[in-house]
This record gives structure tokens, C-alpha cells and sequence, in this order.
């Protein structure tokens, strides 16, 4: 499917300006938030888990915790915004991104890592499926 394509007279100022890093962190929090919702609502897994979503007030830093049997945190995904960046890494899982936020040619904002263009459900994606779905190896 190829992409669309902006005309030449797009207001693409109004649209980065829409795309600030500080805007696009407070939506992904809020999507974040409502992941961990989600997870935490699945009936039926065999895991166990509960998750636990984590924000400061004022802060740009949030943070999701995966909990095991009697609460204790087994894995953590940070998010934090310095400046244009937005650093997402795991504690005792493998998640390390970068991600920087643009306007892409059809006027959507959407983040960028590495060379690669991502919307905002395909970063959480990213972020939290080892922490929510990893194949754990049962003990024998």
C-alpha cells in the first residue's frame, strides 16, 4: 500500500507543531495506562501476572511493572523523555529504543527509530510484549 502523499500547500508547521515531543509522551502515557488496563483484564492466562502502571506527577518518566505471585516485580519497562528523545528500556527484560516523534508525508505524527517509522500502538507494541506475553520456560 503506498503511502499518501501531503500537497504542496499542507500546513506541515501546525502539524509538527501538534508533534512536540512533550505532547506526543503525555498520549503514549495515556496509551500505556490503558495497556496495562487491558493486560491486567485478560481472563484466562495461565501466567498469573498483574501489572502495574507508574507515574510521578510532573515528571517525564512513567514506568510498567510486571508482578509474580506475591508481588514481587519481576521485570520493568521505563519510558522517559529527554528533550526530543524517548528512551524505553527494560529492567531484567530485553527492551532497549530510542524513538524521536515526526510528522510523516501523509501528515500523521508517528515516532522514528532507527530508520524505521512507527505509530503509536506499534511503539507500545514494541515496548510491551516481552514485559506482557513472554514464553517463560516452566522449571522441570
Amino acid at each position: 500500500m503506498a503511502q499518501e502523499h501531503m500537497s504542496d500547500d499542507f500546513d506541515w508547521v501546525g502539524a509538527q507543531a501538534k508533534c512536540s515531543a512533550a505532547l506526543t509522551f503525555e498520549r503514549l502515557q495515556t496509551h500505556v495506562e490503558e495497556d496495562v488496563r487491558r493486560r491486567n483484564g485478560l481472563l484466562g492466562r495461565p501466567d498469573g501476572w498483574k501489572f502495574e502502571f507508574y507515574a510521578e506527577d510532573d515528571a517525564d518518566v512513567f514506568e510498567v511493572s510486571r508482578l509474580v505471585g506475591n508481588g514481587k516485580v519481576a521485570a520493568v519497562v521505563q519510558f522517559e523523555r529527554v528533550g526530543r528523545r524517548i528512551h524505553i528500556q527494560g529492567e531484567d527484560i530485553d527492551v532497549d529504543l530510542t524513538a524521536i516523534v515526526t510528522v510523516d508525508t501523509s501528515g500523521m505524527c508517528r515516532f522514528v527509530v532507527g530508520e524505521a517509522m512507527y505509530s503509536d500502538w506499534e511503539l507500545r507494541r514494541m515496548a510491551l510484549e516481552l514485559l506482557f506475553f513472554e514464553e517463560v520456560e516452566e522449571p522441570e
